[in-house]
């Protein structure tokens, strides 16, 4: 972390033999906020020392110096081994419409990373994530704090493949050093708080490219929007896209008929703007909830871009 995210923890130091000594101030009551950002090693940030977060509603995508091209929105979109445990419970609805992407040095294709773990000796894929700067993964907060499964997913070799395309992995791999979530998610459990992000040790968003995101309070209902991850029940580390539009919007989740399958949980539900390139406007987490009601009961779903996630989604990039 560099001095000036330092600072912004409202973190107090002592100097004794010539050492700084830092320590956590005292938590507040705006430090349990749902919304307060949490790391894996433990470091809570109050929400007030988030303020310091240029005052902006947009971060626009940017263009990696390996793609080939850019894929506009009708671009259709060495591990072995089948996927298991693969997250979250997502759905096809209705006619499957997925297109498979078989160039994924197309941008953002190249900047949609699969997430990869490892359990009893094997490398399990579990995951999606968007990369939104050189070193920063956006995907679901239950992919990076499992309530279920030994909370962080540190230690567990996570890695992250952008752009992978079957076998083939043509920006390779990096190595998560560090995960976060919020509040919300790890504390409460909370389905409208299940975000996260994971920093890499490698710079390769430079490379692949990035996805732009965005915040309004006003109902997304009818934009057009776009997801792409990789699907658990296609073959091994291929790249799949679907389209659709927000059909419900609620205050901390969008409601969607992109098709998903288990894997895709953290995959970017985004829109293409002129000034915003390839937008995330949510992170997809859940499908259909069996037994429940609409909009749950038919639509998958995702964690909403709100101006507080949207500052969440700026810290973590500066770290």
């Amino acid at each position: 972390m560099n001095l000036t995210h330092r600072a912004r923890l409202a973190l107090t130091g002592a100097a004794i033999g010539g050492m700084l000594l830092v320590t956590a101030a005292p938590v507040t009551a705006a430090e349990k906020d749902p919304s307060t950002p949490v790391s894996s090693d433990g470091t809570t940030v109050s929400a007030a020392a988030l303020d310091a977060m240029p005052d902006v509603t947009m971060v626009p995508a940017t263009r990696g110096t390996g793609v080939t091209g850019s894929d506009g929105a009708s671009h259709t979109a060495d591990l072995s081994g089948r996927p298991e445990n693969l997250m979250g419970a997502q759905s096809v609805i209705g006619t499957d419409d997925r297109i498979r992407e078989t160039d994924t040095t197309w941008w953002p294709a190249s900047a949609t990373v699969q997430l990869t773990r490892v359990a009893n000796g094997a490398t399990i894929f579990y995951c999606t994530g968007w990369l939104i700067g050189p070193n920063t993964v956006i995907t679901a907060g239950h992919c990076v704090f499992s309530h279920d499964n030994g909370g962080w997913r540190t230690g567990q070799g996570v890695r992250a493949w952008p752009g992978r395309n079957g076998t083939a992995a043509p920006y390779g791999s990096c190595a998560s050093i560090s995960m976060h979530s919020v509040n919300g998610w790890i504390n409460d459990r909370n389905s409208q708080y299940d975000y996260g992000a994971i920093k890499l040790d490698c710079t390769v968003g430079n490379t692949v490219g990035t996805y732009g995101f965005r915040w309004q309070s006003a109902s997304l209902n009818g934009t057009g929007t776009s997801t792409r991850g990789y699907p658990g029940d296609k073959p091994d580390g291929e790249q799949w896209a679907s389209y659709d539009q927000i059909r419900v919007s609620q205050d901390r989740e969008l409601f969607y008929h992109n098709d998903t399958v288990g894997g895709q949980s953290g995959s970017p539900i985004y829109t293409y703007r002129d000034d915003c390139g390839p937008c995330g406007l949510a992170v997809h987490a859940y499908g259909l909830r069996t037994g429940g009601s609409p909009p749950f009961s038919n639509h998958n779903r995702g964690t909403r871009i709100t101006e507080a996630v949207f500052t969440n989604f700026q810290y973590w990039n500066g770290l």
